[in-house]
């Protein structure tokens, strides 16, 4: 509620990718395709719609983690196992810049001009077409993201605006923190949390989240990276007023 950051940590030594990394966010990015597409009334979490094995957009053939497939399902159950095609097959009621003004306009991403007190890398969405703009959807593409910024999406969607977050107290310094053009709606974050909560209850992070609800959400994430045989894995989540991200590669 404040945006104040508690904690940070990283594995390595020498460069603090906690704020400053530049990663492609894989699936956690869905929590803001999630409000574009809540925002323009193209679904509910709970309408029905399928996620099919494949899609195919642009010459590209987009799959699921494991070929998995839901033939009937709500879009909340597409997001709490997040299934890639779910997200994919929006993409021709999508123009190119619509998920860069999403993340710029509510969640105050990739506009270089947070302020923590540290350097930070704010995130970068840029505008694509095409099978770019699909993966886009679903955090790859040129997406990039650092825990910083996945926690400060995480964060917004519990308080429904976003507060740039901050490491030194502006009253130090008196710098001018970065503010976000526009809040989501009431129904969009209700919606929102209703999807988180069901990912953190029953989806891919119940196992993580048991035992921390109700008043909880979460989502996973992997990215696939060029000449990396493993994805990286991304975590979410809100628990309350405290929220958390982190990346492992």
């Amino acid at each position: 509620s404040t945006g104040e950051i508690l904690a940070g940590a990283n594995a390595s030594h020498g460069f603090n990718v906690a704020f400053q990394g530049s990663l492609a966010p894989g699936s956690t990015m869905k929590i803001v395709t999630s409000t574009m597409l809540f925002e323009k009334n193209l679904i509910t979490p709970d309408a029905s719609h399928p996620c099919p094995k494949t899609y195919k957009l642009a010459g590209w053939t987009f799959h699921n983690d494991d070929d998995s497939e839901i033939k009937q399902g709500s879009f909340k159950l597409a997001f709490g196992a997040s299934c890639n095609n779910a997200f994919i097959n929006f993409a021709p009621k999508l123009t190119n810049s619509s998920l860069t003004e999403e993340a710029q306009q509510v969640y105050g991403l990739g506009m270089n001009n947070w302020a923590i007190g540290v350097p930070t890398f704010d995130g970068s969405i840029p505008v694509q077409s095409g099978a770019q703009m699909g993966a886009s959807l679903i955090g790859q593409g040129g997406v990039r993201m650092n825990p910083l910024n996945m926690a400060s999406v995480a964060a917004t969607v519990e308080s429904g605006v976003f507060r740039q977050p901050y490491l030194v107290s502006p009253s130090v310094d008196h710098r001018t923190l970065a503010k976000a053009s526009r809040t989501m709606s009431a129904q969009t974050q209700a919606e929102l949390k209703e999807v988180m909560q069901y990912t953190a209850a029953y989806g891919t992070a119940a196992k993580a989240m048991a035992g921390l609800g109700p008043n909880y959400g979460a989502k996973t994430g992997s990215a696939e990276v060029d000449g990396q045989k493993k994805p990286n894995g991304w975590f979410t989540a809100y628990r309350g007023d405290l929220l958390a991200a982190g990346v492992g590669q």
